[in-house]
């Protein structure tokens, strides 16, 4: 299957504007992380519209985990759990006499993931999508613990080669992205000067605070000294050894 940009084919679906697609991409620039979840975290879209548009753009049905009572043993043989864990889908069904394994994914462009499951189950992918809510109840009821499908807040987090976290966003940062959000949801008014008679006599007006221009600059300066310190203690750890830049860079692109 071919590579498809998700946000060209939301735009596509009518569901995004470029506008406001051009603006969750600059918040992913910043802070790394996926773009449905930076989509749904910043009001854009909602869970639900999103599996739905990939759906009808990708023929790929909705899974009704909530409906779904058990995992058949040779169904969970097929994928161990950590694996499980790790990656963020859920495997549900065998068919065609357990050549094809039907898989539940919240992120059915992911090409790379269906090849390594094709690969580690040597059966054929059948995918089906549901949404990361859907997706971390279903975990919970049949394997327990925490999961990827747990880290569905947004935060930006750095991970060791074990997996626990070791930098998680500070609330200065939450704080910044919640004014991108808001930035991207409201459309800013043009300031309108109002037009004195000439005989008038000049109207005495107390001085803004701070204007929209200045307050976003101070959001931007903001946001500069937040991911500059995050860099260097990132650099500081692959340093210290706490884990390599393979293993950082592998951990975001996922």
């Amino acid at each position: 299957m071919a590579q498809i940009k998700l946000g060209e084919l939301l735009v596509r679906a009518n569901v995004l504007q470029e506008s406001q697609l051009k603006t969750a991409l600059a918040e992913q620039q910043r802070w790394g992380g996926k773009l449905g979840e930076i989509l749904v975290r910043m009001g854009l879209l909602s869970e639900d519209l999103l599996v739905k548009a990939l759906s009808k753009q990708l023929t790929l049905p909705i899974a009704n985990l909530d409906a779904l009572q058990e995992l058949p043993p040779q169904v969970r043989r097929k994928i161990p759990p950590g694996t499980v864990r790790d990656l963020g889908v859920l495997p549900i069904q065998l068919a065609d006499d357990g050549r094809t394994l039907v898989v539940v994914m919240a992120d059915p462009l992911n090409v790379q993931l269906q090849d390594d499951l094709r690969a580690l189950t040597r059966c054929r992918i059948q995918v089906q999508i549901a949404s990361r809510s859907a997706l971390q109840r279903a975990f919970t009821r049949f394997y327990g613990g925490s999961s990827a499908f747990d880290h569905q807040d947004g935060d930006f987090k750095v991970m060791d080669a074990q997996g626990r976290t070791v930098v998680k966003a500070s609330p200065e940062i939450k704080a910044v992205q919640a004014a991108a959000a808001a930035r991207a949801r409201t459309p800013q008014p043009v300031p309108q000067t109002p037009t004195l008679p000439p005989t008038a006599a000049p109207v005495s007006r107390p001085a803004p605070s701070r204007s929209p221009a200045e307050i976003l600059h101070l959001v931007e300066e903001t946001q500069r000294k937040e991911v500059a310190a995050l860099k260097a203690m990132v650099e500081l750890m692959i340093e210290k050894r706490v884990f390599t830049r393979e293993e950082y860079l592998a951990k975001v692109k996922r």
